[in-house]
Formats: structure tokens, C-alpha cells, sequence
């Protein structure tokens, strides 16, 4: 008889891992009433201090370690903002990693700079420094680390690169709420920290987004630029620069103080769990966690990436393994491990009207990211954040459904 639920055996998770997301409560009610009743639904109605946005962007900032906060309306537009603070110009050109979301990317060229892709360390999934290094050319302004999965990238050697070239650094940090590096906030190590605060991530008010800075001039440059071009201090109808409206509501900050309550606790529980599940992987032949950098002294992940080795497996392939594992009751993906250049967008040079100066992007179809190529289709397996929101017993059967395989892949082949 078959032994392994993908062909008919007993499946070993039957009931729910982890908790249900997003997680609200009273304090979300408490306070979404207290906008409602108000009238206030944004935040220039009234006195700044009295305002939801500006609670959250200063206590967000004080938790990731950062002097100022800036809410906007969603991750993609923060990037976008915080290029334009920094005074990005048409044809200038930004390095970013191939194991991305896209928008990290696509945010460059709604402001007419350029991304210019590179590969990842196969030992962390983090943009690769050495990378960086190579693809640093004459119009290159900036670095765009991205905290994939949440995972600190390098920052030491990121901002030694960076101080060596004289460009800025934005951290993509949309994956990495509560993740940190050396014990500061991810977000708080460059020159601007972007955050996403969209349905899935583990922050949100179903949309959004803030920036984090340290520094006071480029806080005033994020300020105007998200709302309309204004200066703080200065008369309301008086506009300086040409900007958007990024404003968040009074009801997203709502939801958003309500979750960051509990953020440091969620944090160190997925963090905790993660560590319980490393060292069971580490016991299994043909798998294998992330090993930690020690930069790495808190981990709030997205979601979680651990490694896969065919060859341990009797050759079956990666995804026959995550095939199996969701016939287990694991439901497992790949992450953003797909290279952000084979889209076509990108293939198919589909970027519209955007102006890039006198420059032509490169050749993104012929955009070598090997490493990155063969842990998308090889290697990378990703299980999403809420599952560690349980206890280690959940840990436990994670690795009894792994090891269930391991010691069944002859069904499998």
C-alpha cells in the first residue's frame, strides 16, 4: 500500500498550522471607531499630533530604529517616492536583485531610472555583493538591497561598496518588518528604508506603505513628495515641487497601530520557531536550512526558504518534492525565487512611455543571473509566515511530513 499521500496513503498534517492571517482585534475596532466618529479620515484635518498617520510613522520608525517615518499609500509608491527624494534622474541607473518582487524593479522605471539586475548569494538568497561590485558602471546612483524573504542582506559589505562609489542606498525593505541586522530595524541602514504594508505581509492595513529615514533633509524631500509638493511649516496652497499624493488614511494607520502592537511579539515567535525548524532540517538528509549569517539577530520573515538537494533525493526533482509536500497538508511555494528580468515587461522592453534620457536599458532577455536560475528551478522551497505563528509542536510535524518523504522517495520515483 501506498505510504505517501500523493498516492493515496495518510496524510500527515490534518488540521490547521500556525494561525489564520491577518490577525485583528479590539484595538483595531477601538481605534477604526475613533476615526469614524471623529469625521478626521485624513490626516490633515486637524492637529498633526492627534493623527493616526503620524502615531504610526513614528512608532514604526522607533521600532525599526529609525528618526523619521513618512506613510504612503503602498510599497511600490514608497520606492517611487524615496527615488525621487534622492533626486533620481532620467537614465540613471539602479542595482537591484533578480529575487525580487517585481515592483522593486518597475518602481525605478515609473521614474525613469533604469534597474539594472543581479544575482543572488546562493548561501542566503540576498542580492550578492560581488555583484554589485561588477555591475557598477558610469551612470550607476544607487544600490537597491532587498531584505528578500526578510533576511538581513549585507549591509556592512553593501555600504563599503556604496561609500567606495558615492551612491545611495534604498532598502527594499517590504519583506523585513521587525527583521534585524546587527540588532538595528532593517529599513533604518541606508539612506531610505522602503516598507510594503499590503494583505500579506506581516504588517498591513491591507494596503500600503512607509519610508524610514536618519536623515533630516531627505525626511523633508519624502514629506513633500508625497503630499503634492508641500513643505511641513509651510502655507497649505503653497507647492514647491511637482508630486503625487501618497498620503495614507486616518483608517489604514487605524488597523496599522493595531498590528504593530503586536508585531515584536509575532516576530520573536516566527523567529524562535524558525530556529526550532533549522536545526530538525539539519537532521534530514537531502534538505537544509539557511544557515545564519551572524549579522542575522532577528529574522521576521515573509516568508521562509529552505533548501532542497535532488541528488540526497535519488535525483527526483524539486518540484516532484513540493508536489509531495502539499499532498502532505504542507503547502509550500517558491517565494519570489522567479529572476525579475525573464518577465516580459522586461523581455518584451513593455515600459511605455517612460523616458530614460539618452539611455537605452540593456538587454534584460540575455541578463545572466545563474545562481539565481537554478535555486528557482532546483533548490528554493518557501513556506509563508503565518505557519510559525503556532508552536514548535507545528514545527514538528512540518519535518515528520519531510522526513516522511525522505524515507518514502522510492514511491515518489
Amino acid at each position: 500500500m501506498a505510504k505517501l499521500a500523493i498516492n493515496g496513503g495518510p496524510k500527515v498534517i490534518d488540521r490547521q498550522l500556525g494561525k489564520d492571517w491577518p490577525i485583528f482585534g479590539d484595538i483595531e475596532r477601538e481605534n477604526l471607531m475613533q476615526v469614524l466618529e471623529s469625521g478626521r479620515w485624513w490626516r490633515g484635518s486637524g492637529p498633526s499630533d492627534t493623527s493616526k498617520v503620524t502615531q504610526f510613522e513614528e512608532q514604526f520608525a522607533a521600532f525599526q530604529d529609525a528618526q523619521f517615518g513618512v506613510a504612503i499609500t503602498n510599497g511600490t509608491q514608497a520606492i517611487e517616492c524615496a527615488l525621487k527624494a534622492i533626486g533620481i534622474r532620467p537614465g540613471d541607473e539602479v542595482i537591484v536583485p533578480a529575487a525580487t518582487f517585481v515592483a522593486s524593479a518597475t518602481a525605478c522605471i515609473l521614474v525613469n531610472a533604469i534597474p539594472i539586475v543581479v544575482d543572488i548569494d546562493p548561501g542566503n538568497y540576498q542580492i550578492s555583493p560581488a555583484a554589485v561590485e561588477a555591475a557598477i558602471g558610469e551612470r550607476t546612483v544607487g544600490i537597491m538591497p532587498v531584505h528578500y524573504g526578510g533576511y538581513p542582506a549585507d549591509m556592512d559589505a553593501l555600504r563599503a561598496i556604496a561609500d567606495r562609489h558615492g551612491l545611495w542606498i534604498i532598502e527594499d525593505s517590504a519583506h523585513a518588518h521587525g527583521s534585524t541586522w546587527n540588532g538595528r530595524g532593517c529599513g533604518s541602514l541606508g539612506d531610505i528604508g522602503c516598507f510594503s504594508l499590503q494583505m500579506g505581509k506581516t504588517l498591513t492595513a491591507g494596503e500600503g506603505g512607509i519610508c524610514l529615514t536618519n536623515d533630516e533633509d531627505l525626511a523633508a524631500m519624502l514629506y513633500s513628495f508625497h503630499h503634492i509638493g508641500r513643505f511641513e511649516g509651510r502655507p497649505f496652497y503653497e507647492h514647491h515641487l511637482v508630486a503625487s499624493n501618497l498620503r495614507m488614511t486616518e483608517w489604514q494607520a487605524a488597523v496599522l497601530l493595531g498590528g504593530l502592537s503586536r508585531l515584536a511579539e509575532q516576530a520573536e515567535t516566527r523567529d524562535a520557531n524558525a530556529r526550532y525548524l533549522e536545526d530538525g532540517l539539519r537532521a534530514i538528509e537531502g534538505v537544509s536550512p539557511i544557515e545564519r549569517d551572524p549579522w542575522v539577530t532577528r529574522w521576521n520573515f515573509y516568508f521562509y526558504h529552505f533548501k532542497f538537494h535532488s541528488e540526497a533525493f535519488g535525483g527526483i526533482t524539486r518540484d516532484r518534492f513540493m508536489e509531495a509536500l502539499n499532498a502532505e497538508g504542507l503547502s509550500c511555494g517558491l517565494g519570489h525565487l522567479h529572476p525579475i528580468q525573464h518577465n516580459p515587461l522586461f523581455t518584451e522592453r513593455n515600459w511605455g512611455p517612460a523616458c530614460f534620457g539618452d539611455n537605452e536599458p540593456p538587454d534584460y532577455a540575455g541578463m545572466p543571473t545563474p545562481e539565481c536560475e537554478r535555486i528557482h528551478k532546483e533548490e528554493g522551497v518557501s513556506l509563508t509566515h503565518r505557519l510559525f505563528l503556532g508552536g514548535t509542536d507545528d514545527m514538528d510535524l512540518m519535518l515528520e511530513a519531510i522526513q516522511k518523504i525522505r524515507d518514502n522517495v522510492d514511491e515518489l520515483r
